[in-house]
């Protein structure tokens, strides 16, 4: 069975771009079929200040004459003009798993100093399974978010309040940025004030909008002791988060 690196198109738009040449419309001859593919377990792939990550996609593939080469890179925007692309930092390592099926794991590294908050969002894995009779499959098979990390904080105040007092729960939703590996406010987004007991799990109590400079600020009715946070749901762009949660004494 023969191997081949994957190919080495470009690390990003920022070092230089993917040429329309490399359109990756879904093309097929035979009965080569890529059975299955995933990129870092097929979880979001979340980049903190370090800016920097290594992770893997895996894709299996069969052709009833056997599996020659699987080529697969990662590249972002339309697929017929990509904005961005990233090859394999590795040779793949290549398994078969029987007479006409193979599989492959290629490693990545997201980062080197190119990546920028532009690079956050939906990448996708464009594979070239080709077999040993010249049949081929080509298509993006898989996707992976890629996200900048948040940071939540939460306050709940006064401490102690009496039992039917009201309190305020006050906060922070903050993003790191990759141009400069700093973390900012981040505004006007959608975040859940969320409270439990002390040997509870947590529970929805509302949801907050973060304000125009990222910070959070809601009153609610002390009823029994717990603890507050605040739990963001992450979107595309930004990865989910909670904050440590706040106790509050309510007497």
């Amino acid at each position: 069975m023969g191997k081949r690196a994957a190919a080495t198109l470009v690390a990003s738009l920022t070092i230089t771009c993917l040429g329309a040449s490399t359109a990756i419309a879904e093309t097929r001859l035979g009965d080569t079929q890529i059975v299955s593919a995933s990129v870092n377990g097929g979880k979001a792939l979340v980049i903190g200040t370090a800016a920097q990550a290594s992770f893997s996609a895996t894709v299996t593939a069969s052709d009833s004459e056997g599996i020659d080469y699987i080529d697969a890179w990662l590249y972002r925007g339309p697929s017929t003009a990509p904005t961005g692309a990233l090859a394999a930092t590795t040779d793949p390592r290549c398994t078969a798993v029987d007479a006409t099926t193979t599989r492959c794991t290629f490693g990545f590294v997201m980062g080197e100093g190119w990546l920028q908050n532009a690079d956050a969002g939906t990448w996708r894995l464009h594979v070239n399974a080709t077999a040993l009779d010249g049949d081929y499959h080509r298509t993006a098979a898989a996707s992976v978010n890629v996200q900048r990390a948040s940071k939540l904080t939460a306050n709940a105040a006064p401490e102690p309040v009496t039992k039917g007092k009201p309190i305020t729960v006050t906060g922070a939703l903050s993003q790191v940025s990759w141009n400069d590996s700093q973390y900012y406010r981040y505004a006007t987004q959608p975040v859940r004030l969320q409270f439990r007991t002390p040997s509870g799990t947590y529970s929805t109590v509302k949801t907050v909008t973060a304000s125009s400079t990222g910070y959070l600020k809601t009153t609610v009715t002390a009823t029994r002791d717990g603890y507050w946070r605040y739990s963001y749901a992450g979107n595309t762009t930004t990865a989910a988060g909670n904050a440590p949660g706040d106790y509050l004494d309510v007497r």
